[in-house]
């Protein structure tokens, strides 16, 4: 029986051996791993925050941006590893809620939630002094998730009563301290205020939510205590100077008071219906020559008047008195007084 036997030629051998490769190397090429996720740790950060996101497939990955904004992240593809990608919040990063989108070599894109957090910002505070169980409202920025409030330099700490964005209102502590800046927190950092506030528990008190200890009302003019407004608190000293006449609100201290211990005079006054200019001047003087100076109290709002001791040879003289003396307004004008406290040195 004869036996029929194919051969293939060489040459024919050859040709599809090398087929077979080539086909072999583009179904490598043409297979790409879908990434996995696991972790984005941490999921909330500020800008310049080290981010680690884990899972399998992720070493194809090229590029990545903030989708607020589009704003890229820099990393070096490098580094990745199947198992981990590890990159910074771009300090450019809009802050909110938003998807940190992924994409690999293939064009494939997948995204993960995220939130940009911002330090507080802090830019001023109404009213700039306070009493223990007083409020404070500080203005500025990235307010809504503060979580703590402290005064520098000492274990007190106020409590949050509302935030938002832009407001923070703030229950301030008893403290021994004169005055301090306050540090608040959120979960991105803190920030400290460039400015100073006032306790007033810590000063002499002519007038705060009551008179001082020790402190009259010599006042020759129509005076009594009111809530209609405050600065803080809920009371403030009503003083009414009527038309044509000379009348004046006046302090009377049981204590004789050496205004070279002293820094400034500060007070609050609500203006009355017309920009008033208000004389102030010690009075009792048992020691040394008082001048006077003049402060403008401009009409229908709340001024923050700060009288330096040094003013008008004020430091050199000791009294039991502070008046606040209007000449012959045209009408009667009613004018509200909060927070008359002299600041110690």
């Amino acid at each position: 029986m004869n036996k029929i036997i194919y051969r293939i030629p060489f040459v024919n051998y050859a040709i599809c051996i090398f087929a077979l490769v080539i086909v072999g190397a583009s179904c490598t090429k043409d297979v790409h791993v879908t990434p996995t996720l696991k972790t984005i740790t941490p999921d909330s950060a500020a800008g310049n925050t080290v981010i680690t996101l884990t899972g399998s497939g992720l070493k194809d990955i090229q590029s990545a941006v903030f989708d607020l904004g589009n704003v890229p992240i820099a990393f070096n593809t490098n580094f990745n590893t199947d198992g981990a990608v590890i990159f910074r919040v771009p300090s450019g990063a809009n802050v909110g809620t938003q998807h940190i989108v992924f994409t690999n070599s293939s064009g494939y894109q997948f995204s993960v939630p995220f939130t940009v957090l911002a330090v507080p910002t802090l830019e001023s505070a109404f009213p700039t002094e306070w009493e223990a169980g007083n409020t404070v409202t500080i203005t500025g920025n990235y307010l809504q998730t503060a979580n703590h409030v402290s005064l520098v330099g000492t274990s007190d700490t106020g409590t949050i009563i509302s935030a938002t964005a832009t407001q923070l209102i703030i229950k301030m502590p008893a403290s021994s301290v004169p005055s301090a800046k306050l540090t608040v927190s959120n979960n991105a950092g803190s920030s400290t205020t460039t400015f100073s506030l006032i306790n007033m528990d810590q000063q002499i008190k002519f007038f705060t939510e009551d008179y001082g200890p020790g402190m009259q009302d010599w006042s020759w003019d129509n005076s009594s205590k009111s809530t209609a407004y405050a600065v803080s608190g809920t009371v403030s000293l009503k003083e009414v100077f009527t038309a044509g006449g000379s009348q004046g609100m006046s302090f009377h201290s049981d204590n004789v008071l050496n205004l070279s211990n002293y820094q400034s005079l500060s007070l609050w006054i609500r203006g009355g219906a017309n920009d008033n200019t208000l004389k102030v001047f010690p009075d009792a003087v048992i020691s040394g020559s008082a001048g006077s100076t003049n402060v403008t109290v401009p009409a229908g709002k709340w001024t923050h008047i700060v009288v330096p001791m040094s003013l008008a040879g004020f430091s050199a003289v000791t009294c039991q008195r502070f008046d606040f003396q209007i000449t012959g307004p045209n009408t009667d004008q009613t004018l509200y007084f909060d927070n008359v406290i002299l600041i110690k040195q």
